[in-house]
């Protein structure tokens, strides 16, 4: 007996021994109680409970260790404090806690926290913070609004434009996901198709992101057989990663389509203040900005492609360029500049000639809101100095992309020379419907000289004017919010009240769409008008089913297909983006 009082006083006294045999018990416990412990072995709890002991053995067995080398070095002190403990437990009952009932504070908590910059907290104007909008359940996580939320907001979007930097000063605010993940101290936020990693601050973070566009179309009714063609087409199959270091942010994105590999945005971006607002400075291949549709990625759009007004009012180097840009931002409105050459694809391997020089400006300002209704104004220009080249062709597609030999085209003639471009837009929402209408006009200037002229001599140093207008509206039958981003004043991904992930029907819009150019005034240029129909069905935010029908009427002076004809176009897509 006094050998067993006088161990369990050691026991008492000696911390490491008492909580090995503290350990010992709670891990006898739950291996004895097999069946409770198969039974539970699915609750997270549980899971966390038994992953906490085996950190808390495996400290210990450290601990032990050491305090071995110290009892040897240090008998007689270690002997004289175990005696006095003992002593001073004897004459009260121990008392030992079961790690299953209360467990240790994780090892984790003890690791020095990650320090980071402030995270400003930057909002819509007129929106509230996800604990204090209605439209959210206060569940300590993200999760999707019970009705449709108010245009503009943070809770209309599951996302940012998808041409955007990940970093806009307003990317905590648009949640993407009510699921998040905790792995050694860093945050998996499950999202659109993939997890984003991050910091529990928000100041570092890393992402994959692309998007898979895949077509079809079947053409008739064309005056010339050739146009009346049914072919597949990969849209776009697009890759890259995203991240962001506090203030800095980056994107690398590539893209295959057209059997061709490209190189797509490729840029970085500082978010800084100015005067209260913020602002961003980008360097790198970009996205350009200009007219409402033509500022929006291709995975975003409501129908298979831009309307007229984008597609024909483009400058000569394109939708990209490589250059810098800045951008400005109010609670309802923003400003955005861009000086860029030619985009990163291409070449001038065989001429050392210099850059198509393109001067972007675009402002948008919401003069009024409400929980249903919101009204846009928008306005955009661009100036263009064109470098010497042969001809200038282009080249306008008006029904889809399977049917690239249905267009308005004028040229080949005398090289452009510089060209001057503007347009405005206004964009409105009225609860689950939408109208967008839009104008633009280019004035072009073609060359005075050119060396080695290889096509006629007729049109130099002409001008011309061509002018283009779109008229779309639409509706969501399910009750969603349009997917407007006030931020920028473009399409974004729409926040789908009922997505089939969740037992639902997904999201139903429908919408038309009216185009119309003018392009006479142009050596060679012709007109053309469009109608469209189409309905988009959303199975989730980030995943639809779309599918147009479109009649185009059209008159080219120069080309194939000279003179008068119409044709029509069934298209559809099956779209994801992550």
């Amino acid at each position: 007996m006094i050998p067993t009082r006088r161990a369990f006083s050691r026991l008492v006294a000696d911390t490491s021994m008492r909580n090995r045999f503290t350990l010992g018990v709670g891990v006898l416990g739950l291996m004895t109680h097999t069946t409770h412990a198969y039974a539970a072995s699915s609750d997270s709890d549980v899971q966390q409970l038994t992953r906490l002991v085996k950190m808390q053995a495996q400290q210990i067995h450290e601990l032990q260790a050491r305090l071995s080398n110290v009892e040897k070095r240090t008998v007689h002190i270690a002997a004289a404090t175990n005696a006095n403990a003992a002593a001073q437990q004897s004459t009260r009952k121990p008392f030992i806690r079961s790690p299953a009932l209360y467990p240790r504070e994780s090892v984790a908590r003890v690791t020095p926290p990650l320090k980071s910059g402030p995270v400003e907290d930057i909002r819509f104007a007129g929106d509230t913070t996800p604990t204090q909008n209605p439209l959210f359940i206060d569940t300590g996580h993200t999760s999707y609004p019970l009705t449709a939320a108010a245009p503009g907001s943070f809770g209309a979007i599951s996302n940012m434009p998808s041409g955007s930097a990940p970093v806009m000063g307003v990317a905590s605010q648009i949640p993407t996901s009510n699921r998040t993940t905790t792995v050694g101290g860093l945050v998996l936020k499950w999202g659109k198709g993939l997890p984003e990693i991050t910091t529990p601050d928000n100041a570092y973070s890393f992402r994959m992101r692309g998007r898979i566009l895949a077509d079809y179309g079947s053409g008739f009714g064309a005056r010339f057989p050739a146009q009346n063609v049914s072919r597949t087409a990969l849209r776009a199959a697009r890759l890259g990663v995203e991240g962001n270091a506090h203030q800095l942010s980056w994107v690398l994105e590539g893209d295959y389509s057209g059997n061709e590999l490209s190189v797509m945005s490729a840029f970085m971006t500082w978010s800084d203040k100015m005067a209260g607002h913020l602002v961003e400075y980008t360097l790198g291949n970009k996205f350009n900005e200009r007219s409402f549709d033509g500022s929006t990625g291709s995975d975003q759009t409501v129908f298979l492609d831009r309307d007229i007004v984008a597609n024909a009012l483009l400058p000569v180097k394109g939708w990209y360029g490589l250059g810098g840009a800045f951008k400005i931002f109010g609670d309802n409105w923003h400003v955005a500049t861009q000086i860029s050459g030619n985009d990163v694809n291409t070449a001038n391997v065989t001429n050392n000639v210099r850059d198509d020089m393109t001067y972007m400006l675009r402002t948008h300002y919401i003069p009024w809101r409400s929980k249903k209704a919101l009204i846009h104004l928008g306005a955009w220009g661009f100036y263009e100095d064109v470098k010497p080249s042969a001809s200038f062709t282009q080249r306008i597609r008006l029904l889809a992309r399977t049917d690239d030999a249905f267009n308005l085209q004028f040229g080949p003639m005398v090289p452009l020379a510089n060209s001057m471009a503007g347009g405005v837009e206004v964009f409105g929402i009225w609860g689950p419907a939408w109208a967008l209408a839009e104008y633009g006009v280019r004035h072009m200037k073609l060359r005075d000289t050119v060396p080695g002229l290889t096509v006629s001599s007729a049109n130099l140093g002409a001008q011309g004017t061509e002018q283009a207008f779109s008229f779309q509206t639409g509706a969501f039958l399910t009750g969603e919010t349009p997917n407007y981003f006030a931020h920028t004043g473009q399409w974004a991904t729409p926040r789908i009240l009922h997505p089939l992930t969740e037992g639902g029907y997904g999201g139903w819009e429908v919408a038309a769409r009216w185009d119309w150019i003018d392009a006479t005034s142009i050596p060679t240029g012709g007109r053309a008008w469009t109608a469209t129909i189409g309905v988009n069905w959303y199975l989730l935010s980030f995943a639809r089913l779309m599918f147009n029908y479109t009649h185009a009427d059209v008159t080219n002076k120069t080309g194939n297909y000279i003179g008068p004809n119409s044709g029509n176009i069934v298209g559809m897509r099956s779209a994801v983006t992550f």
